[in-house]
């Protein structure tokens, strides 16, 4: 092999090696051994070829890689696989430096250093092992992710994570890395040094001698060093759940080898011994004379000692000089020459610069001398502004599979470097060649022609991947292209048209309500033949243009409006209504209605939603408006009859400013209001003053609240029925809710203002029987009723709206005799009005007269007025201007606009209608005079109508006639009368006449349930549109089925219509399957059946519940008796308290205790049910009963106590907690290491809210993320929420955790991912199994609560105060002790949020109606929020801010806080914040524990010696590490601390922490616990 590597490089290679001045060969194992003897050969043969180490890589790199030992081979082999691994993309990249800052979270700036670089260049790093060591438990926790989770990763990835996983959690790997980073640390100054700069390489040749010494001392005492090695490597080990052993290959096989001394043969001892040969053969004394040559660069000429040693003998390379005998005196000259700094100004750093100075002309041997340093592979490679060679070689192995590597493609990847300018290449082609664009030309035409004829051709991997991203990220651009794609037969086009047919065929089918084979054959053959008339394009997915899910979704809309539109055409009138705003995620909605006659019967129809901006410019807005609804819509508007248009306050001005446009080009187009409100509430809602808008808002939700339950709707049935001396009956028949019934009454406010008081005894009810927000929500409602701006307000609306009761036959009963007697007095009543506004100042003394009597009677105490009113001379006067005259001149105003002389002939039209008797002579003016152009034959229409009167009076004389237009429409005479049943059609859709069967409110109350229930991925008007016309739905996939029957290429497109849908959650119509109660009755009697008791068990459970409740234990007396020998063994012991359980009903108390066995492993028992009674003195009895009678425990011994009880348990266990501690003071209260301090501050709140709010979203998190079908449904609605934000999105994904106890960030997690979860829970309602589903839908239920967001907005704020200290107490010592030195700044903070909580409330308080409100949650109207928003900065932010600062005082008390710093006794610990306090501490709090007092001071100082040498070696972090050392032993007084530190409940569960004989947790999680599992103590 020697001789054909010196062939190679010197025949074929062509290089001279007598000009050669450095080698440096990098193999590992066998192939090291190969390289060293041809090192050697060259070096004999060419002595000034000296073997050297290269700067490329760190020292520490270059001969860990190039030691032939087999388990740092492997261990290194692994270590690159996984930066690899983690370098192959931008996304496993990113969980890296998760990774490294969570690993390296001591030191900031090493995190910032390595982050987004660490993969690339950790060979040249000289720290990478120590690094990788100490970043490998959060490394293992991120590959199992990536393992567990193919759904998120591709396959190959989750495989190629587990095999790696697999390779990481060998002992064998663990030991080889934690040697590897210890042996590296002797070396690691140097090979720092070198990398350096010159100066610092040169300074280093001093120490290699004392490091040679210090390496062999190592080896002398390699038994001791390696124990420290075997003892960080197995601690290491524990914590991963590593089996500590051998590897299988190890021999000899007599399964008697121990791992320590295997490793020590195998590993450390081989290891160490090739280091030192290392550093001895890289630094060759003639290496070490080159490296002095590096103090002839100018900026170490000065300062380097390294200089004089020059002059001392000749130089190395002697032979290389060009006037070698003058070298000493120009050396003299170089040296004179940089002390005065003649040269240059600046004195140059490096080799490279040095060179390029004019004066090295005069100094021919110093240029020699540093252009052999340029060349020698040791020194660092200078940038020169060119790229590196090695770099490109390193990436060229990174980039490329190690099947796929070739060294000719390596050496052209590495030794070129050009780029690639085509147009330029083109450009100087065409100068060169002209002649060469024709053929150019014409071969681009021979390749498009070949395209064209040949669709199925594949193309270029990398184009077809681009245009697949065209497409997808703006699939709108297509259809702006000239090319569209080309079918078979050369047709251009794509799949929309035909899509918008097969969407029009389904709304038809599903207006008719009735499926393809309820069609007649005749219909049948037309609706196929329409289908086979589509024409589908590009059944290959690369020609057919991707058609996007919102798309899609608005061409299903535009065919059901063209539904709509047809079958207006057939009415031939309609009218336009719009209802009430909506707020869709911070946007405004109109719902716009079309009301026609389908067939022979009125229908409302939801057309859409109008986009409406409150701010902008009147005339813009009513301008885009009109254009959605005539051109976009496509509504005719010449056949519109009616239009009602609810505009609510100043800011819907431009709603009128359209309704006038349509009116001034359409003047049949009459303005009404809509039947759909009562009159007095519909005039009302357009009065422009700020506090009519108040009381109408504060109404509505008053009205909500009542509605939400039937209760309470009762209760105020019961107050109105008191206080009215009227009949109900009407309003009880009709199937509303109390919402509506009474708005739609004209006596809307009188109603009111009677039954006011009856309103408020209800809600003062409510308020103090309730609990939570339904109690709170009532007293706001009952404030602000008593407020007297409301009282005033609803006094006057209710007098000043008095004469509009005449008109309430016209909106309420709908019968149309009526309706024409009150429209003769419509004028009337605006004469009423005008009179009224003359007359205001003696009207208005009345009304407010009437106003403060009934504010004296309901709330006498609140009786004050607004500060406004101070401005004027009386508060009646500001009533009067600001309230009165306003009021009653927009009644006015408006009576007029809706009841204009149009909209009154218009009514008259009902005279036609058999039971109002039609005559037409009684009429001065007839009543189709308005419609003359409607009708087809108006000069007949008088006689037609004539002998319409006489038909009906002398045909049907004795015969009930017709009473509603639906009726009289479908009657046989009409058919022959088409001038009347015509004028009946333009009467039957204006918005004013009452509709049989109330459809109008129907349709508005089912557009309304929609908006509120509707929870979707996409847009939610678009949602509800598609919902409210759900029968089309239904069609829809029988239609789609029929036309992929009819013509089979139409499958891939509708396949991905049917996608669409089931992505949307259409696919079902819109109807939910809501989970029956089958299964839980079914699970409930399985036991039942299975569960069979003998006699015994059932009467020893019946003498239990019949006496009084006893202790009882999971135990046996027999095992019991195994338990205590255990427990007594150990001495010391902590208690612990858990959450309540019920056990046949009855709560009890599950007590536990902690302790340290005898193998050093932490232990947790439970070993009694304490029953729980009020009685606190009863209750600490019988837990030290339990400990010290039943079970034998010295209470002395209970060195701490921990309580996981919550609510009304909680505080009586915390008055336990305090009367235990009082009586044995060394069992201090501490936080329990169970739950995160975070998650425990969060559930043991005062705050119910706050407190059901935490134990909630642990709940639904815990559920979404135990099943993985849950957490990929759960990630993948993260992604599509945060689709804007990608890095987000993952970043959340990773935030996901299995165990929600220990989390620091529940809250703020939930608040950043609530709307994933929601859109989560609502799909999840209708799939899986039924418990499954009714979880979901509980779950569902429950966040969508503004309580719930709120008081999870608050928790996130304040608890992210805590976050670093709950992280710090669930981490390792040294952590512990950090976080108890920035306690005093912890509870500054929270106090400062105390001083500050007007302000922080106000902040989570809007932040919470924000995301209230982008989730759709139903809220208070805004006048309402502010006051709620003060009930709840004192039932929920004061006390979670109290909460927090009385529980970390009662948790962090000054014993608990010294006890916390006596982990300064682990060495790690001890290393970083060393104090003098120690000894004295654990005097004070352990003097009566420890074994040996007199001893302890030198022993501690003995301690500290001993692990604060710098040749210590591991440092063990944790407790449990510690006492496993081999020396522990010897410090009988530390070992005893340790030991009662170890059990403290704050102290973390180690890996090997083993639970109790039965577990707590498994019986907790039983549907159902009995006593006769359990035995009585």
């Amino acid at each position: 092999m020697m001789q054909r590597l010196l062939e190679i490089v010197t025949v074929e290679w062509r290089l001279d090696l007598n000009n050669c001045r450095g080698q440096a060969y990098l193999g590992s194992g066998d192939v090291s051994y190969k390289l060293k003897a041809f090192a050697c050969r060259v070096q004999e043969k060419y002595p000034l070829a000296i073997s050297t180490h290269c700067s490329s890589y760190s020292f520490n790199t270059w001969w860990s890689k190039s030691i032939p030992v087999p388990a740092v081979k492997r261990a290194l082999d692994t270590f690159e696989e996984v930066l690899m691994f983690f370098g192959s993309s931008a996304t496993l990249q990113k969980q890296l430096d998760h990774v490294i800052a969570f690993g390296l979270r001591e030191s900031y700036e090493k995190v910032q250093e390595l982050q987004g670089k660490f993969c690339a260049l950790w060979q040249e790093k000289h720290d990478s092992y120590e690094v990788f060591v100490q970043m490998l438990e959060p490394l293992v926790e991120c590959l199992e992710k990536v393992k567990n989770n193919p759904q998120r990763w591709k396959s190959f990835v989750s495989e190629q994570a587990g095999a790696l996983l697999r390779k990481v959690m060998e002992f064998d790997f663990i030991m080889a890395m934690v040697v590897l980073k210890n042996a590296s640390s002797f070396t690691r100054e140097l090979s720092a040094g070198l990398q350096k700069d010159h100066f610092s390489a040169a300074s280093q040749l001093c120490q290699i001698s004392g490091i040679v010494a210090t390496l062999n001392r190592v080896k002398t005492n390699m038994k001791v060093f390696h124990q420290n090695w075997f003892d960080e490597a197995c601690a290491m080990a524990q914590s991963l759940r590593v089996q500590i052993e051998v590897p299988e290959n190890a021999l000899p096989r007599d399964g008697m080898i121990k791992p320590v001394g295997f490793y020590r043969d195998n590993l450390s001892v081989p290891l160490v011994d090739n280091l030192i040969n290392a550093v001895k053969d890289h630094f060759s004394e003639d290496h070490k004379e080159a490296l002095n040559f590096l103090s002839l660069v100018p900026c170490s000429v000065t300062v380097s000692y390294m200089f004089e040693s020059l002059k001392s003998k000749p130089p190395l390379y002697s032979s290389d000089l060009p006037d070698a005998a003058n070298f000493f005196t120009e050396l003299c000259c170089w040296r004179v020459t940089w002390k005065t700094k003649v040269a240059s100004v600046t004195i140059p750093a490096t080799i490279f610069h040095t060179l390029r100075l004019p004066l090295m002309q005069y100094f021919g041997n110093i240029n020699a001398l540093l252009r052999i340093m340029s060349v020698l592979p040791s020194t660092a490679l200078e940038d020169c502004g060119v790229v590196m060679r090695h770099k490109k070689f390193q990436d060229y192995l990174r980039n490329t599979n190690p099947k796929d590597r070739s060294p000719c493609l390596a050496m052209l990847q590495v030794g070129t470097d050009f780029s690639r300018d085509l147009d330029h290449m083109v450009t100087q082609c065409l100068k060169v060649t002209p002649q060469a664009l024709e053929g150019i030309c014409l071969d681009k035409e021979a390749k498009s022609l070949i395209r064209n004829s040949e669709n199925n051709m594949e193309v270029d991997c990398i184009k077809e991947e681009a245009e697949e991203l065209i497409i997808q990220i703006s699939p709108d651009k297509i259809e702006d292209q000239d090319m569209k794609p080309a079918d078979e037969n050369g047709h251009t086009g794509d799949n929309r048209q035909s899509l918008a047919t097969v969407f029009r065929l389904a709304a038809l089918l599903g207006k008719k309500n009735s499926s393809l084979s309820d069609l007649s054959e005749e219909e049948k053959d037309l609706f196929i033949q329409e289908l086979s008339m589509c024409h589908w394009f590009g059944s290959q997915s690369k020609c057919t243009p991707c058609i996007g899910d919102d798309e899609m979704v608005n061409l299903l809309i535009n065919g059901i409006r063209d539904v709509i539109l047809k079958e207006i055409q057939e009415s031939p009138f309609f009218s336009l209504i719009t209802d009430k705003p909506v707020k869709i995620a911070d946007k405004t909605h109109l719902p716009v209605f079309v009301r026609y006659v389908g067939e022979s019967a009125p229908k409302v129809e939801l057309m859409g939603f109008l986009p409406f901006d409150e701010n902008s410019h009147v005339d813009t807005q009513a301008n885009n408006l009109a254009k959605i609804l005539t051109e976009d819509w496509g509504l005719p508007m010449s056949q519109c009859r009616g239009q009602a248009f609810m505009h609510l306050g100043s800011g819907y001005q431009s709603l009128k400013k359209m309704s006038l446009d349509f009116l001034k080009s359409y003047p049949l187009s009459v303005v009404t209001p809509s039947e759909s409100c009562g009159l007095a509430h519909w005039l009302a809602g357009s009065v422009p003053c700020p506090s009519v808008a108040q009381m109408l808002d504060i109404t509505e939700d008053l009205l909500l609240f009542f509605d939400e339950s039937p209760f309470l709707e009762g209760q105020l049935a019961q107050a109105v029925d008191g206080l009215l001396n009227m009949p109900r009956e009407a309003l009880e028949e009709m199937p509303e809710t109390c919402c509506s019934r009474w708005k739609k009454r004209e006596d809307f406010f009188d109603i009111l203002a009677d039954t006011l008081e009856g309103i408020l005894s209800c809600l003062d009810a409510v308020s103090s029987s309730a609990i939570g927000s339904k109690s709170m929500h009532a007293q706001v409602l009952s404030t602000a009723l008593r407020n007297m701006d409301f009282i005033v307000t609803l006094v006057i609306l209710k007098n000043a709206c008095a004469p509009l009761r005449n008109c309430s036959t016209v909106f309420r009963c709908g019968n149309p005799a009526d309706i024409l007697c009150e429209v003769e007095k419509i004028p009337s009543i605006i004469e009423t009005l005008n009179k009224m506004l003359e007359n205001v100042s003696t009207v208005h003394s009345t009304w407010f007269e009437q106003a403060f009597q009934l504010a004296t009677k309901v709330a006498p105490e609140q009786v004050c007025f607004s500060e406004e009113a101070n401005s004027y001379e009386s508060p009646e006067i500001y009533y009067r201007e600001n309230l009165s005259v306003p009021l009653l001149r927009s009644l006015i105003d408006e009576m007029k606009y809706s009841f204009s002389d149009s909209h009154l002939k218009a009514l008259s039209v009902l005279s036609l209608l058999p039971s109002c008797n039609p005559i037409l002579s009684e009429f001065t003016e007839k009543p189709f005079s308005l419609y003359l152009t409607d009708l087809p034959e108006p000069e007949a229409a008088e006689q037609e109508i004539n002998a319409w009167a006489t038909v009906w009076r002398e045909k049907y004389q004795d015969v009930a006639p017709p009473t509603s237009i639906a009726e009289t429409l479908v009657h046989p005479e009409s058919k022959s009368h088409p001038t009347v049943t015509l004028l009946l059609r333009l009467v039957a859709v204006l918005p004013s006449v009452s509709m049989e069967c109330d459809l109008m409110k129907t349709t508005l109350n089912s557009m309304r349930d929609l908006l509120k229930n509707t929870v979707c991925k996409g847009s939610r008007v678009d949602h509800v549109m598609l919902l409210s016309h759900c029968t089309t739905l239904q069609r829809l996939p029988e239609v789609m089925e029929k036309c992929m029957e009819v013509d089979p290429e139409s499958s891939p497109c509708l396949s991905q219509v049917m996608g669409t849908l089931q992505r949307q959650k259409l696919d079902s119509g819109g109807v939910q399957v809501k989970p029956t109660d089958s299964h839980a009755s079914s699970v409930a009697e399985k036991p039942a059946d299975g569960d069979v008791k003998s006699a015994d068990d059932e009467a020893r459970r019946l003498e239990v519940l019949q006496g009084s409740r006893k202790t009882v234990s999971f135990y046996e007396p027999q095992l019991r008796e195994q338990i205590l020998k255990e427990l007594w063994d150990s001495q010391f012991f902590t208690v612990i308290t858990e959450q309540a359980v019920e056990i046949d009903g009855e709560r009890y108390v599950p007590l536990c205790i902690r302790y340290l066995n005898k193998e050093d492993i932490q232990c947790e028992e439970t070993l009694a049910f304490i029953p729980f009674v009020e009685d606190q003195v009863v209750l600490a009895d019988a837990i030290e009963t339990a400990l010290s009678q039943k079970w034998g425990l010295n209470m002395e011994y209970c060195r701490g106590q921990a309580l996981l009880s919550v609510g009304e348990v909680g505080a009586q266990m915390r008055a336990v907690s305090l009367a235990i501690a009082k009586k044995y003071p060394q069992a201090v209260r501490t936080v329990s290491s169970a739950l995160s301090l975070n998650v425990w501050l969060a559930r043991s709140s005062p705050a119910e809210e706050a407190a059901d709010g935490a134990v909630l979203i642990g709940k639904i998190l815990h559920w979404l993320t135990e099943d993985a079908e849950r957490q990929n449904k759960l990630e993948d609605m993260i992604i599509h929420v945060f689709q804007q934000d990608e890095g987000k999105g993952n970043e959340l994904r990773d935030k996901l955790i299995k165990n929600w106890e220990k989390s620091h960030d529940m809250h703020e997690v939930m608040v950043e991912i609530l709307e994933a979860v929601m859109l989560c829970l609502n799909e999840l309602k209708g799939e899986g199994s039924t418990s499954n589903q009714q979880q979901a839908s509980q779950f569902f239920d429950a966040i969508r609560n503004f309580e719930f967001i709120l008081s999870t907005v608050v928790q996130k704020n304040i608890l992210s105060v805590t976050k670093k200290l709950s992280q710090s107490l669930q981490g390792k010592p040294l952590d512990m002790l950090l976080a108890v030195n920035n306690l005093p700044d912890l509870k500054a903070s929270l106090s400062k949020l105390q001083s500050d909580i007007d302000t922080h409330h106000k902040t989570w308080f809007e932040e919470a109606v924000a995301l209230a409100s982008k989730l759709h949650v139903t809220m208070l109207h805004s006048v309402l929020l502010e006051p709620l928003s003060e009930f709840y900065k004192e039932s929920v932010s004061m006390k979670v801010v109290e909460h927090s600062i009385a529980e970390i005082d009662d948790l962090f008390t000054e014993k608990v806080l010294d006890t916390l710093k006596c982990l300064e006794i682990v060495p790690y610990a001890m290393s970083k914040v060393e104090t003098s306090i120690l000894s004295g501490l654990v005097f004070r709090l352990y003097k009566e524990d420890l074994p040996d007092q007199v001893s302890l001071h030198s022993e501690m100082k003995s301690w500290k010696e001993k692990w604060l040498d710098p040749l210590a070696g591991y440092l063990p972090t944790t407790v449990l590490d510690t006492l496993k050392t081999s020396q522990i032993r010897s410090f009988s007084n530390i070992e005893t601390l340790l030991r009662l530190q170890v059990i403290l409940p704050f102290s973390r569960r180690e890996s090997n922490f083993r639970q109790g004989k039965r577990s707590l947790q498994e019986f907790i999680q039983q549907e159902k616990r009995s006593l006769t599992e359990l035995h009585p103590l």
